[in-house]
């Protein structure tokens, strides 16, 4: 009980931390570009506020696993975007643009602290961890060419 009681603190200051504005989208299929290549279309879900952690293979997190998106193999970066735990459950999957498929979400402003380099930022979610007590949302995600 005491546990439960102090979570709320401690999601208040996860969220506290979550200085970027993301963007989330959900796919709604494909479509041809001007030249003719399968371009996927998607719906605006939201916004909610995040971090990025260990956004590079340098960080903290190395990805162990990748992923090929577009004929390029990804990696994985495990617990790469945290969002608020009240946040929309976004839909995970390894297929972009898919009905059905993988929410991805785009950084569209960062907090004073933030590195400038992060806005416009584009990430893809391939799975949706859960733990209790959990304090924020923890995705894995792959960041994509945009």
């Amino acid at each position: 009980m005491r546990a439960a009681a102090r979570l709320g603190g401690m999601q208040a200051r996860a969220q506290s931390l979550m200085t970027l504005t993301l963007a989330a989208y959900s796919p709604t299929g494909l479509t041809k570009d001007a030249d003719g290549y399968d371009v996927p279309t998607f719906t605006f879900e939201g916004q909610t506020f995040g971090k990025v952690q260990a956004g590079a293979q340098a960080g903290g997190d190395t990805p162990t696993r990748y992923l090929k998106i577009g004929g390029t193999d990804r990696p994985v970066l495990a617990g790469g975007l945290h969002i608020p735990i009240t946040a929309k459950v976004p839909n995970p999957g390894e297929q972009r643009g898919q009905v059905g498929g993988a929410w991805e979400y785009e950084v569209t402003a960062v907090g004073p602290a933030d590195d400038p380099a992060l806005l416009g930022r584009r990430y893809m979610v391939v799975a949706v961890p859960v733990k209790s007590y959990a304090t924020a949302r923890r995705l894995d995600v792959i960041e994509l060419e945009v």
